[in-house]
């Protein structure tokens, strides 16, 4: 299963990738609705890049048809990224911490200039589920907590360059 959105935000791709990725003026990932826990676990700046291993912990209610088969312990995961600077992508891997041979999950978010003082961001993600029978369920129930964090993760980011830079 997969997904795509575009976003724009009302300023300059370089300002906007550096409160996102080389900054502490951006909001906390903790922040989103459906994460519990965020933490790096692994991190090395190369210049050009940074490449990362981050612990993420979701909570979100678990339909019934899927509470025999997981538990609220199983939403914890790895994510392996790397933000490149030359071409403002930030790629991502995520492997959790059970069912990893059955879940295959990765994504990007690329930034990109729409005008001198707007840019534009998309992201895509690919998501398998490979369990006879719920595989499709699970795909569904998770692919919708990734799109309220989109959501979010997107107001909470123009919230955070307003602040930076006072623009209302």
């Amino acid at each position: 299963m997969n997904f795509k959105t575009v976003r724009e935000y009302n300023f300059p791709v370089d300002k906007t990738v550096k409160i996102f990725f080389d900054s502490d003026e951006s909001y906390d990932m903790n922040e989103l609705a459906n994460v519990t826990a965020w933490k790096v676990i692994d991190e090395k700046d190369y210049g050009d890049r940074r490449v990362g291993t981050k612990e993420w912990c979701a909570h979100s209610q678990i339909p019934p048809v899927l509470q025999h088969v997981i538990n609220p312990r199983m939403l914890t995961w790895l994510e392996h990224s790397e933000w490149n600077r030359v071409t403002n992508v930030y790629t991502f891997t995520i492997v959790p911490h059970f069912l990893k041979k059955q879940v295959s999950c990765k994504g990007k978010t690329s930034y990109f200039e729409k005008s001198p003082d707007k840019c534009g961001r998309t992201f895509e993600i690919m998501l398998k589920v490979d369990i006879p029978i719920f595989g499709p369920i699970f795909e569904n129930f998770i692919l919708g907590a990734l799109k309220q964090n989109e959501e979010q993760d997107f107001i909470l980011s123009v919230k955070s360059l307003e602040k930076v830079y006072n623009k209302k």
